[in-house]
């Protein structure tokens, strides 16, 4: 039997492991670099059999709770390999950012002055906000907005979400008591505000043409659950929206993504979503990248339960399976289903004190268990300490007051709070830790350094000589030129080019396949061919709306690997530029001198990915132009989709090729003569990306060039102040004493920070 040791930093994302104590080859496939254990659990045991020749193992695994849940989770659906499985745990996420916060307290409370400045103060307040989205999609008539609205707890969404809206709704978190409002127009330009949004005013904005985002501001209750700033993101879905850019958006927010979450609402009663099988096809592309995380994801709200009738022999479970049979047909493997009862939920949560408000439901749940939507685990992989959590829950409320858990809208908000938990918080927590800990091991250092030079003066001399061939290779050009060298050699990997060819050819081939769907439709009724040309025109440009989004999220991809891969030569720079601890006892770490500034340079790539629609950038705190965040971004969006298409036949109208003559319409001519010049765009399309790969690959590493370069000045002169502070002085026993023990203290705080998410 062999005997392995796992151990998981869902911070660091960082996996090691040991197979009888020994670390696998390089070459090994249990080498998972940077992929998270959701990504490579249910691939374990294949691996260990093909690699160790065995079947019996003993597993060790060092990690968070709900990390250990998912391995075990993986392990015990395989039949691979059997195995005894121990749990060393950590603490979760949510107990590492309460003690983050009280070690941040002591910092400022504590004896250094330069730990209490302004921005490190704005750099954890900025990490402690952190917001994360929820798109919400659905298919029409799902009762999307009453969701929204019970999420919320206030009848605010417009009901009748009809197919001529064109706004996207951001509604973001604050401590505010009521909700306000801005409305945008597509340049992202204020139109109108609304100190106090009500329902009426809404349904006003919903149905306005010129308006295009709007933002809410105020309290989401279920925040205080999830440890984040939630954005609720309500996107008109591609055949509800008139607008090209919301349609593409609606796209771009489906792919993958750590900081976002995508809650589908669909009919329980209406699941028959052949209208939008090119929606549902990308949902299922989207879902089969990244293995569980992808699956979590997505959780799939089959709304409207409530309109089961018990007494007509109609089963709960009958429409979870006819959903699950529905997203299986895409290909949708193992969906988290959650029955919820929209309508229920929001009449709990704003008329709590009047049960009459529940005339049907309430009677339902009393009388038929199976219409407790919270007790449906099977459908939605629920952990058991969600499902106890519910049930002590309800122990210690009425039947009235136990109906708004029945309505499934609780169990949802459980499902939000797990992801966020397992995938978002432990980047949140790390940003929390960089906020103060860059400065406190640069403090740490210089202090160090004084005491090593108190002890022993002739170190003195040698870090001198370090500090001034450190600072001539910055001043003569020769860092730089050493930087340049290291930077050029990078680009966009090969993969990248591979990767959009293959999707636009997979595009292709649908666009292929909807010529040949017509093939045999030659003699057709002018009427009904006219109706079949707005169909094929909605088709092709979900196909086209699909290929941006998903173009665009390569390039994204790529230019952000791009960017972390020349970080990473860097660091390797600054390390071979320094010192490390010999006998001398002298240590000199340039990288604790600017870890503060490459720390910038990182949540510059985060944000440089966000380039979405205009009118969605503004927020409360964040009055930026549109113009303004792309000259500012390291790389500039693909923006194919507004250029192509537009001229020779994008602008010329369908009906042109339908003569008015006829009574009759051979469809499949008139359909390969609209989309057969799409083919020929998307050869241009394979061309365009290559080129703003390239273009946009050389931009970024001059950009990187200049800031690295400024950072190698910072470096400088921190270095130069580092040698005044270290120079001979006339120091009382007091001043050292007092410089000893504030040594101390930060070298105590280090360590129950490295403690927390270093393991």
């Amino acid at each position: 039997m062999k005997k392995i040791q796992i151990k998981y930093n869902p911070y660091h994302i960082q996996t090691e492991i040991l197979i009888d104590g020994k670390a696998p080859k390089p070459n090994s496939k249990l080498n998972f670099g940077k992929l998270r254990i959701q990504e490579w659990s249910t691939r374990l045991p294949k691996i260990l059999v093909d690699e160790c020749s065995d079947r019996n193992y003993e597993i060790l695994f060092d990690g968070t709770q709900t990390d250990f849940d998912d391995l075990k989770c993986a392990l015990n659906q395989s039949d691979k390999i059997s195995c005894s499985l121990r749990h060393s745990s950590r603490p979760s996420a949510s107990e590492v950012e309460e003690e983050v916060d009280k070690i941040f307290k002591d910092i400022q409370a504590g004896p250094v002055p330069q730990l209490r400045d302004k921005s490190i103060l704005e750099a954890f307040k900025k990490a402690k906000n952190q917001e994360f989205e929820i798109n919400v999609v659905a298919t029409m008539s799902s009762g999307k907005s009453t969701l929204i609205n019970a999420l919320i707890d206030k009848k605010l969404m417009p009901v009748a979400n009809l197919a001529t809206t064109a706004s996207i709704v951001r509604i973001i978190d604050t401590d505010q008591e009521n909700f306000s409002a801005i409305a945008y127009d597509s340049k992202g330009q204020k139109l109108k505000e609304d100190p106090n949004i009500i329902y009426r005013t809404m349904k006003e904005w919903n149905s306005d043409p010129s308006i295009s985002a709007i933002d809410i501001y105020g309290k989401i209750p279920c925040v205080d659950s999830v440890g984040m700033r939630l954005v609720l993101v309500d996107t008109p879905g591609p055949n509800n929206s008139q607008d090209g850019s919301h349609r593409q958006m609606t796209y771009k927010n489906l792919e993958d993504s750590d900081k976002s979450l995508v809650l589908f609402v669909m009919n329980c009663r209406q699941l028959n979503i052949d209208d939008q099988k090119n929606f549902m096809d990308y949902v299922c592309e989207c879902m089969q990248k990244g293995g569980k995380q992808s699956r979590e994801r997505y959780i799939f709200a089959i709304n409207q339960m409530d309109a089961i009738n018990p007494e007509n022999d109609e089963d709960p479970k009958d429409a979870l399976n006819s959903a699950r049979k529905v997203l299986e047909d895409y290909k949708i493997l193992s969906p988290n289903l959650f029955p919820v009862s929209a309508l229920a939920a929001l009449e709990c949560r704003t008329q709590p004190k009047v049960p009459t408000a529940l005339p049907v439901f309430g009677p339902l749940v009393a009388e038929y268990p199976e219409m407790k939507f919270d007790s449906y685990y099977d459908y939605n992989n629920l952990p058991l300490s969600v499902k106890n959590d519910i049930e002590d829950l309800l122990k210690d409320l009425s039947a009235t007051e136990a109906l708004e858990v029945h309505s499934g809208i609780v169990s949802i908000e459980e499902a939000i709070g797990l992801y966020i938990d397992k995938y978002a918080r432990a980047q949140k927590v790390k940003d929390l830790v960089d906020a103060f800990n860059n400065r406190l091991k640069e403090l740490n250092a210089v202090e160090t350094l004084k005491e090593d030079i108190r002890k022993n003066k002739d170190l003195k001399v040698k870090l001198d000589e370090k500090i001034a061939d450190i600072q001539s290779r910055i001043e003569s050009g020769k860092s730089a030129q050493t930087l340049s060298r290291l930077i050029d050699k990078k680009n966009l990997s090969r993969s990248v080019t591979l990767e959009i060819d293959d999707y636009v050819d997979q595009t292709k081939t649908k666009i292929e396949r909807l010529i040949f769907s017509y093939s045999n439709s030659t003699k057709i009724k002018k009427d009904e061919a006219l109706r079949q040309v707005k169909s094929v025109k909605k088709e092709s440009d979900d196909i086209l709306n699909q290929l941006d989004a998903r173009i665009a999220t390569i390039l994204e991809r790529g230019y952000k690997a791009l960017m972390e891969d020349i970080l990473e030569e860097y660091r390797g720079y600054l390390s071979e530029l320094g010192i490390e601890a010999g006998s001398d006892s002298l240590s000199l770490r340039p990288l604790d001198f600017v870890a503060e500034n490459l720390k910038n340079i990182d949540s510059l790539i985060s944000k440089s990915t966000n380039v979405e629609d205009e009118g969605c950038f503004q927020t409360r705190t964040e009055k930026v132009s549109y113009q303004h965040k792309l000259e500012n971004s390291f790389w500039k969006p693909w923006q194919w989709f507004s250029e192509r298409y537009e001229t020779r036949y994008r602008d010329k109208k369908v009906t042109e090729w339908i003569p008015n003559n006829v009574e009759y319409v051979n469809m499949a001519s008139v359909v390969s003569e609209y989309l057969e010049p799409l083919q020929e765009q998307l050869i241009a399309a394979k061309a365009a990306a290559s080129e703003h790969a390239d273009c946009e690959s050389n931009r970024i590493k001059e950009a990187v060039k200049a800031f690295l370069s400024k950072i190698n000045k910072v470096l400088s002169d921190k270095l130069q102040e580092l040698k005044s502070a270290t120079e001979e002085s006339s120091q009382t026993q007091k001043e050292i004493d007092i410089q000893e023990s504030n040594l101390k203290w930060m070298r105590a705080m280090i360590e129950r920070v490295n403690k927390l998410v270093n393991f």
